[in-house]
């Protein structure tokens, strides 16, 4: 009988103008401790010399496919990227990022760990211009507790808090659930489809298991960055909460809901920033019953009724 070829783990990086750091990247991915892998390259339409650096290696791994016209986040990309990959597992690396060379060694045993797992997240480290480097929130909180597993409130409960367990370029994903959870936001989203993906397919497995290991890096002085030419308007995510609502009742419910106002509010806050403005129609986008009333009520100018209205809720909770 034939031995089966297919790769433990499929890396998917879509590169659009990343001429100055594909090569770092896609190094740091042959360099790693375990070898069972592919990696699809997806070129979003790049006009520089991106695929010069990329055609500089001559490893059978590596699989290249072409689009012809780029999209907006890369998601478009990422999703060719999955319906091209071979593996089960599929791993996100960014294309102006690296991997440290046992990151997917690490991700073997946390599934053999936790094999109910379907969603995958560790730690990372962010190089800041000028070289200097800090620990993602998350990593330097939880290292201590080893890999661990976390329910969607538990996902919901970090993210609210200012945390991320899972961040592109360390997420790892089975396939069947990226595709069963509809992929990445192409054409609906310049910024947040990414995090609005991971939302949707922690919910649909459950869960996810997160290795205290530190992953990659990010590095914050690329060139070409979404981040920096882009405003998030949180609208995408809004509407994967809405539907998820339909499924979800009691503290899952309230804490979807927490979920949405925190992207609301980044995105309030960044509107400003970038625009240089105020955008109150953002507020009005706010679930009010998910609001912390005794730390904001004042700086978004609710008045004393609505207050009132909470109190008598909470105070009529049992017969809710």
């Amino acid at each position: 009988m034939k031995k089966s070829t297919r790769p433990y783990f499929s890396v998917v990086v879509p590169v659009y103008n990343k001429g100055p750091h594909i090569y770092r990247a896609l190094q740091s991915v042959l360099d790693q401790t375990c070898s069972d892998f592919e990696i699809v390259i997806v070129n979003d339409a790049s006009t520089d010399n991106s695929m010069e650096e990329v055609n500089a290696f001559e490893d059978p791994r590596i699989r290249l496919f072409e689009r012809s016209r780029s999209g907006p986040g890369g998601y478009a990309a990422r999703n060719l990227g999955i319906e091209k990959a071979n593996a089960e597992w599929i791993a996100f690396l960014d294309a102006d990022d690296e991997w440290n060379p046992d990151h997917l060694e690490n991700y073997k045993e946390l599934i053999r760990t936790f094999p109910e797992a379907q969603v995958l997240g560790c730690g990372r480290e962010i190089v800041q211009p000028g070289g200097a480097i800090r620990t993602g929130d998350y990593f330097k909180i939880h290292a201590a507790d080893g890999s661990h597993y976390l329910t969607l409130d538990g996902y919901l409960e970090a993210y609210i808090s200012g945390l991320r367990p899972l961040w592109t370029s360390v997420t790892c994903i089975r396939k069947q659930v990226l595709q069963q959870a509809g992929g990445f936001p192409a054409g609906r989203a310049r910024r947040g489809g990414d995090i609005d993906t991971w939302l949707r397919c922690v919910e649909y497995a459950g869960g996810m298991a997160w290795s205290a290991h530190i992953g990659a890096r990010y590095f914050k002085d690329s060139v070409n960055m979404v981040t920096n030419n882009t405003v998030n308007t949180a609208e995408v995510e809004r509407a994967t909460v809405k539907v998820l609502l339909k499924r979800h009742s009691g503290k899952t419910a309230v804490l979807l809901k927490k979920f949405a106002n925190n992207r609301t509010m980044k995105a309030f806050k960044e509107h400003r920033k970038v625009k240089g403005r105020t955008k109150l129609s953002y507020l009005t986008r706010l679930y009010f019953s998910a609001l912390p009333f005794n730390k904001i009520s004042g700086k978004l100018g609710l008045n004393r009724k609505n207050r009132t209205d909470r109190k008598e809720q909470t105070g009529n909770k049992s017969h809710a």
